[in-house]
């Protein structure tokens, strides 16, 4: 059993405040054993060696100047291609809430908890359900039409072992409060789109546990309130909302983003027909938000509540898989105000809170899993820094930024006919 041991580092915790600690971390086995503190009595000690232990040669490893997070947890992602995996990791992200998942998904998070496959743990939520929505072209989400409906739906769910129902607005309301009554009753929760069809304090009432997107936020700023101290989380997935001003209005192109050659050339391909035809349907309805409304509710939200998750709504054409975390954070301080560290938060232990992980991943304490970011730089100072990584931990297995570039060198030469990836359909399997 190897012992590593995180040495002369800065050290964020995210349990003790917003204060980067200087210390030695030991990491043993995926855990975080101990943590000794250079301010603390166990200065005195020689941190090389912990007492009472028969570890002769720990391996060190030097972090004068550097900073210890935990890893990031993306909270709003869709997990269907292998490659993404390795991307995630590049970027600190050991952990992922994936928003649409199918029996791929389940077989994924298994082989990656077995240690079988590389990538972040996988949480998930299952299919997508909706009702009927003429406004949605070539609909692939599950549409709900009767009780029995909904209690397949559940069936499903609990037989893949999914966390939640994601729903979709367009739910005819009589069906829409059985649902979310029988998965109460599961103690199942639901999340998503919200809903189209009645007044959004009832899903507050009957327990929806988070409103995906700022665009799915009401437009009443009490009803916000409502849903904010009611204690339903939202995940405000701005960087995607701001690819339809970037790209369908203002000309921003796909191949200037930051490791956009990174990603295998058949994903390149179709992300730039996606965006011909995103554009050209935008630009056909003449739809032009007025995005400081669409951002004026996401701050009105979190004005009531801290309970605010980062996600990015990967792989969306715009969003590179795990790198736009970075970008995510910079837009919660930037637009919505928070501070570097509550912009952490939202990346690390508020996911692992909502997730139901919060004894294992999401903070830095002995015990808890060694989900770690090892940063050249002070988050704190300013969070873009996230970008900056030396080392990626997730449980017994870590990476160098050295070997995590080659890895993602090697995804970039991936073919059509070699892309791995999962069928978004109930009962298929690849």
């Amino acid at each position: 059993m190897e012992t590593i041991i995180l040495k002369n580092t800065g050290i964020l915790t995210m349990n003790d405040g917003s204060e980067v600690r200087h210390g030695d971390l030991w990491i043993s086995d995926g855990k975080i054993r101990k943590i000794f503190f250079y301010d603390e009595s166990e200065k005195q000690a020689d941190s090389s060696r912990d007492p009472g232990t028969d570890i002769s040669e720990p391996r060190i490893l030097d972090c004068t100047g550097c900073t210890v997070i935990p890893g990031l947890i993306d909270s709003h992602v869709h997990y269907d291609e292998g490659y993404k995996g390795d991307f995630f990791l590049a970027s600190g992200i050991t952990s992922v809430r994936n928003m649409r998942g199918f029996e791929g998904h389940a077989r994924w998070r298994d082989e990656i908890l077995e240690g079988k496959r590389r990538g972040p743990y996988i949480y998930s939520s299952g299919p997508v359900y909706d009702g009927e929505d003429p406004t949605i072209i070539d609909n692939d989400n599950v549409i709900l039409h009767t009780e029995e409906d909904v209690e397949e739906a559940i069936r499903y769910t609990r037989e893949n072992g999914f966390l939640w129902m994601k729903t979709y607005p367009s739910i005819e309301p009589e069906l829409y409060r059985y649902l979310l009554r029988r998965c109460r009753e599961e103690g199942l929760p639901v999340c998503g789109h919200m809903t189209k069809k009645m007044n959004d304090k009832i899903l507050a009432d009957e327990g929806y546990i988070c409103c995906e997107h700022t665009s799915s936020l009401p437009s009443d700023p009490e009803t916000i309130r409502y849903l904010a101290e009611s204690g339903m989380w939202f995940c405000p997935t701005h960087v995607v909302c701001e690819t339809l001003p970037d790209y369908v209005w203002n000309g921003k192109l796909l191949k200037d983003l930051p490791h956009y050659m990174d990603l295998p050339e058949c994903v390149r391909t179709q992300w730039e027909e996606s965006n011909k035809d995103i554009i050209a349907n935008y630009r056909k309805l003449n739809i032009h938000p007025d995005f400081q409304t669409i951002i004026d509710r996401g701050t009105t939200f979190l004005k009531y509540s801290h309970k605010v998750m980062a996600g990015t709504d990967c792989a969306y054409p715009g969003i590179v898989p795990g790198f736009a975390m970075a970008d995510e954070l910079e837009k919660l301080v930037d637009v919505y105000g928070l501070t570097e560290y509550e912009a952490l938060c939202a990346a690390t232990c508020y996911p692992a809170e909502h997730i139901g992980i919060e004894k294992e991943k999401g903070r830095i304490m002995p015990g808890m899993d060694a989900d770690l970011v090892v940063l050249e730089g002070n988050p704190l100072e300013d969070v873009g820094n996230v970008r900056k990584i030396r080392w990626v931990f997730q449980g017994t297995r870590f990476w160098s930024s050295e070997a995590l570039q080659q890895i993602l060198t090697a995804d970039g030469k991936i073919k059509k006919d070699e892309m791995e990836s999962i069928s978004l359909k109930r009962g298929e399997k690849l």
